[in-house]
């Protein structure tokens, strides 16, 4: 005999719900970025501090005929280890210090108000940073104000580039490492350049390189975990800031409240090895122009690019509120971006739990485009877009493959192609920004 159970309508009501709950996504979640507590650094005073007065002006810029490598060498020598700053100071009229390569370790540098460090031939010639630092606890600082009279290391890029290779400001085995209140322009190649160690904080750096300056990134974050860049503004011929893996994995930063002009955009590549997580960009501006109107090579906005055949993981990259100004790659998450380096593990790359929470793009360029490049259908690129509007500029792209793009609040966004899919299966809380011209 066969029994019949008959349900209430609150009970079938009930059941319904539940069975929208299973069809939609988890929440994804979002990247915390920086594990440490950064607050606004502090310059030392000088007056406790070693000084050198500066002996040659600006003047000479073109063609310097002082050097003062020696000198601010042996006094950052001099306090070595010990968390100690020497202070480069104006005198008279004198506001110029010309030095070629500089290294410091466990020591901090002070540029005085309305001084510049510019590099000298020679350390363009030697292939090798102005500066290099290393360590516990150096750090580079600037009095004055950006924009103004604030400290400046010059690298001279616009009379000595080339062929060389030679970056600005690099830092290597750090443990707290602190670049605040200083302008970095015209570098040769990379501008600030950290790799490996713990504990890095970029805060109020003003970068000026121009957009045409090939290969002349503003910030690269490289192998090592919890850094931080807040309140800055780049501009620079490259990535505004990039996020590698060259020599080990990277984890837990958080690229905050800056500016970016004529650059390559927010970076997580490109990554030929070794693994990412826990990156955090929130609240940036995106232009793709630079200060002069100097269109980049690549205007993009957000961007996660690896090689098609390296083994590594991307995971847990989170871009918050992010507003964006005449960029033409809008949003390109790609494992197909360039060949694997010689020596990087063979493998297929892994890219999951991307999530783009606010983000608006005006005045795109002709022909903009997104891009969702997966690896295969065992290797699907996963990525979930919330509050998001581009302009009418933005089109899809015939290269999307292996990628599913969950959506919510979007408009703008195309993406179709062999295995992509779109499902709008999740709910995320926020806002799409509100982006003027102005706000750049």
């Amino acid at each position: 005999m066969e029994t019949k159970f008959l349900l209430s309508a609150s009970t079938l009501a009930v059941l319904s719900a539940l069975a929208a709950q299973v069809a939609f996504a988890a929440t994804p979640t979002i990247a915390t970025g920086d594990s440490r507590t950064v607050s606004q650094p502090s310059v030392p005073s000088c007056a406790a501090a070693q000084t050198l007065s500066a002996q040659f002006s600006s003047n000479n810029r073109a063609s310097p005929t002082g050097d003062d490598t020696t000198r601010v060498q042996n006094a950052l020598t001099g306090v070595a280890g010990t968390g100690k700053a020497i202070c480069l100071v104006a005198s008279g009229s004198n506001n110029a210090f010309y030095v070629g390569n500089l290294t410091a370790s466990g020591a901090g540098l002070v540029i005085g108000k309305g001084v510049t460090v510019y590099g000298l031939q020679s350390y363009a010639t030697a292939n090798a940073p102005l500066i290099t630092f290393s360590g516990s606890n150096s750090f580079l600082m600037g009095l004055g104000t950006a924009g103004s009279d604030q400290g400046t290391i010059d690298g001279r890029g616009d009379i000595l580039a080339g062929s060389s290779t030679s970056r600005l400001v690099q830092a290597k085995n750090i443990s707290n490492f602190i670049v605040y209140n200083v302008t970095l322009k015209e570098s040769i190649f990379p501008n600030l350049y950290v790799e490996g160690g713990s504990g890095f904080t970029a805060w109020g750096v003003t970068i000026r390189t121009p957009a045409t300056r090939k290969n002349a990134d503003g910030i690269d974050i490289d192998s090592l975990t919890n850094a931080s860049v807040i309140n800055s503004s780049v501009e620079a011929g490259d990535d505004g800031v990039a996020i590698k893996t060259n020599t080990g994995d990277i984890s837990n930063v958080t690229v905050k409240n800056s500016h970016f002009y004529g650059t390559h955009g927010l970076s997580v590549g490109s990554i030929y090895a070794n693994n990412v997580s826990n990156i955090l960009f929130d609240s940036n501006w995106v232009s793709g122009t630079d200060l002069l109107g100097n269109v980049t090579s690549n205007p993009n906005g957000m961007d996660i690019k690896t090689g098609p055949s390296c083994a590594l993981t991307v995971k847990n990259v989170s871009f918050l509120n992010t507003c964006m100004k005449g960029v033409k790659h809008v949003i390109m998450f790609d494992t197909n971006y360039a060949a694997c380096k010689t020596g990087s593990p063979s493998g297929t790359p892994t890219v999951t739990g991307v999530v783009v929470n606010g983000a608006t793009s005006i005045s795109s360029l002709g022909s903009a485009y997104t891009l969702f490049d997966g690896r295969d259908a065992s290797h699907i690129l996963e990525a979930y877009l919330a509050n998001v509007s581009l302009d009418s500029a933005v089109g899809g792209n015939s290269s999307d493959q292996f990628a599913t793009i969950h959506e919510y609040n979007v408009t703008g966004v195309t993406a179709s192609g062999t295995n992509v899919s779109t499902p709008k299966d999740f709910t995320l809380s926020g806002t799409v920004p509100a982006c003027s011209s102005s706000s750049f």
